[in-house]
């Protein structure tokens, strides 16, 4: 189940809302004022920044299927 973040039109609030598929046909309203004017906005919560500060750090991976990257 994702959890998406939104912004209202109306106040400005940013919020988060956990989006099951029971509820993929309900609008979705602000906590704040109850507008169901928002707009799904961008969240950067899977990228971290490296200890110089410098690009951002992919989250870690596992093996997987393959167990390597290809290289050798």
């Amino acid at each position: 189940m994702p959890i998406y973040e939104y912004e209202c039109s109306e106040c400005k609030t940013v919020f988060e809302t956990l989006v099951t598929s029971a509820s993929t046909e309900t609008e979705v309203a602000c906590t704040k004022c109850s507008s169901t004017k928002v707009q799904k906005i961008m969240s950067a919560g899977s990228l971290r920044v490296g200890s110089g500060g410098g690009l951002p750090i992919a989250p870690p991976h596992g093996g997987g299927c393959g167990g390597g990257s290809g290289f050798s």
